[in-house]
């Protein structure tokens, strides 16, 4: 497999899993993180994602053929600055090194959290890109008695919408770029310790998944799945948004969708 990747949130997780799914396979990964990373990065800030920029662009001699931007989570106050606009950032600055490539993908994670309520003000700032007005946003909902995990659901339903929106327009489909982003469901990794350390909430979780033998998933099956987004193979989905949940979401949404 003579292709160059990207893939961010590389040190633990998907990420990792992913990372490894595709050196196995005779890939070159150019992986980045916090820490334990070819680029080391923070996605959350403005210099970080200038360093990811920076750090793909020496390591790849300026040319990679596909980016799995998985990067996410972490705590409200970068909730948003990472699970969106770290991920778009990732996506818009590299993918001016898509263009060599003769089979050029990019692929999002995105969470079954994006099917929960979202806040509408943090979704209209965050489409407008105005990333100060986002956290305001982001903060006044927290004040107002909303978790983590809204921010987050709201988050990744924004980034379902930004796909929607970019992925038929003519920096990507108009050069030839599927983009593609997959909502895993609930995933054994340290994330997902919040739900599944705690027997209460690890069985009322288990009870919406219809899929039993698929309950918590593991990392390496969602690695299968990203692969294959930004695979020569897949040279026609684009703009979709794939829940990789076991059925959690037919369970939640039924035939509406």
């Amino acid at each position: 497999m003579d292709r160059t990747y990207v893939v961010t949130g590389a040190a633990s997780g998907i990420g990792e899993s992913t990372a490894r799914y595709l050196r196995e396979r005779g890939a070159r990964v150019i992986a980045s993180d916090l820490h334990d990373a070819d680029v080391i990065a923070n996605l959350a800030t403005i210099e970080g994602r200038a360093a990811l920029v920076e750090g793909v662009t020496r390591l790849s001699g300026g040319r990679i053929d596909a980016i799995i931007a998985n990067a996410g989570g972490g705590p409200a106050e970068t909730m948003l600055s990472l699970n969106f606009f770290g991920t778009v950032a990732t996506l818009e600055g590299l993918r001016p090194l898509l263009n060599a490539s003769p089979a050029p993908r990019a692929v999002m994670v995105s969470s079954i959290a994006s099917l929960s309520p979202a806040d509408p003000r943090i979704i209209e700032t965050c489409l407008n890109m105005d990333e100060p007005a986002a956290i305001a946003a982001g903060m006044n909902a927290i004040a107002a008695g909303k978790g983590p995990l809204d921010l987050y659901g709201s988050a990744k339903h924004a980034l379902n919408c930004w796909c929607r929106t970019v992925a038929v327009k003519a920096d990507w489909a108009g050069a030839d770029i599927p983009l593609n982003v997959v909502a895993p469901g609930f995933i054994d990794t340290p994330a997902a310790a919040f739900i599944l350390s705690d027997p209460e909430r690890r069985a009322m979780a288990g009870q919406m998944v219809p899929m039993r033998g698929s309950y918590p998933a593991r990392p390496e099956q969602m690695a299968a799945i990203l692969a294959w987004c930004v695979s020569p193979e897949n040279s026609l989905m684009t703009g979709q948004i794939l829940f990789a949940d076991a059925g959690f979401e037919c369970t939640a949404r039924k035939e509406r969708w």
